[in-house]
């Protein structure tokens, strides 16, 4: 293969960053969110060390874990219906303006500013405000990239929004330790807020947003792709707003990447029984769970790296639901093998296939969804993506609770399997989409 060739190969196999080239709005974006993501890193260690210090209960603990989760929650629902019926922007803005706040008053608090000492009432407030807020600004935003960028590249930008949140999931935990152990909570809170300013900052050169915009390279409505404004618009009357019901009815693609999508987060749940597994299987070795989580983590930044020929793909449902199929069996896999080193090996490959089946399910939900109901799509897409992983842990316990830790995984790995190939069956509009010829599409977008 000559040298031109293998270049070329290359760059259709690593992660693709033309939408930071291409969109100065998406730059933004992506820095803001980056930016953003090690902020709410922090706050997820710091809340639970200050909640520790200041109650010495596990149950406050958890409690104040679950009101960020709920919250959370409920924001992405709520920020999905409101980022389908005001400027978007304006969302995005208010809701980062908002964490900043909350970021500085549970800073203010730890210092004792409230009440002398810090009040355990505030810090659950503020957990619970900073929860919903970021979750209702997250939906916001999920709605307006793909007005942003044209959807032969929005594999892409799923790829770079995953790359971000693997990489701040990884650093984030560390960065607010090292100031917690130097200067306490206070000042990782003073720091959260800090850089949530500094997104506010940034967000501020966004253009208008408004909730009926359409799809960056939509075709003209009613086109067979679907990619269209589904409103009809009258002269001097503000866009009708579609129905969501309507909309999966017609358009049952992104329902089904909606419900695979539920099934593949059931396979999270895998993380509840690797303590025992490891107790049952490796002989309790010290780090045991933390190298299997890492290298979870690493397979999955190593799909996102290599993520380029995602947006090529000629069947992208077949992808996504192969991916998920042979991730299940794995996970079956991972109950037999009696060494360390061939589980980290399996746990790497399913890390990998999590991640492309991630970036497949943005990129169809993204494509195939009219610009009017990008917020309240991704709203339920987000909250369902979140309760499925709560479901597939208490699954996964529940099972852990009757059999040994090792058939246990297995048991559970092929339920999943059954799941997988039950939806492989009949999610007929998954196995049938095609990908966005992008060759069509640059010929397209060049005219």
């Amino acid at each position: 293969m000559s040298t031109t060739g293998s270049r070329g190969l290359l760059r259709g196999l690593l992660i693709d960053i033309t939408p930071l080239r291409i969109s100065p709005a998406f730059r933004r974006v992506f820095i803001a969110r980056a930016i953003s993501l090690l902020g709410i890193g922090m706050l997820v260690v710091s809340v639970p060390v200050q909640m520790w210090e200041l109650t010495h209960s596990s149950v406050q603990v958890g409690a104040a874990t679950a009101v960020a989760g709920i919250t959370s929650f409920a924001g992405m629902l709520l920020g999905g219906i409101l980022a389908d019926r005001f400027d978007r922007r304006i969302l995005i803005l208010a809701g980062r303006s908002t964490a900043a706040a909350a970021f500085a008053g549970l800073a203010l608090n730890a210092v004792g500013v409230f009440g002398g000492t810090p009040l355990v009432w505030v810090l659950y407030v503020l957990a619970g405000i900073d929860g919903l807020i970021g979750a209702l600004s997250g939906a916001a935003l999920m709605a307006a990239v793909p007005t942003m960028i044209p959807r032969r590249h929005l594999a892409a930008v799923g790829a770079l929004g995953s790359l971000t949140v693997r990489v701040g999931t990884a650093a984030a935990p560390g960065v607010a330790g090292l100031i917690i152990n130097f200067g306490g909570v206070s000042w990782t809170y003073t720091v959260s807020a800090v850089l949530a300013t500094i997104t506010v900052l940034i967000l501020l050169g966004l253009p208008s947003m408004p909730p009926h915009a359409t799809l960056a390279d939509a075709a003209p409505t009613g086109s067979p792709d679907g990619g269209g404004d589904d409103g009809d618009t009258v002269a001097g009357a503000p866009p009708v707003r579609p129905a969501l019901g309507a909309f999966f009815r017609e358009s049952p693609l992104v329902l089904s990447v909606m419900l695979i999508g539920m099934v593949t987060m059931l396979g999270a749940g895998l993380v509840a029984l690797l303590p025992a597994l490891v107790a049952e299987r490796f002989d309790d070795r010290a780090g045991a769970v933390g190298f299997l989580m890492a290298a979870t983590a690493a397979g999955a930044l190593i799909a996102t790296l290599t993520s380029g020929w995602i947006s090529g793909t000629r069947r992208p449902g077949v992808v996504l639901l192969t991916a998920a199929i042979i991730g299940f069996a794995l996970i079956a896999v991972l109950g037999t093998v009696p060494t360390l080193w061939v589980a980290l090996l399996l746990v790497l490959v399913i890390g990998f296939l999590d991640a492309i089946q991630e970036v497949v399910r943005y990129m169809l939900i993204q494509q195939h969804t009219p610009g009017p109901l990008l917020g309240r799509v991704n709203g339920i897409w987000m909250a369902q993506e979140i309760s499925g992983v709560t479901v597939g842990a208490l699954a996964a316990g529940a099972i852990g609770a009757f059999w040994a830790a090792p058939t246990a995984v297995v048991i559970y790995g092929l339920v999943l399997v059954v799941f997988g190939v039950v939806a492989a069956a009949a999610l007929g509009a998954l196995r049938a989409v095609r990908g966005i010829d992008t060759r069509e599409s640059e010929i397209t977008a060049s005219k």
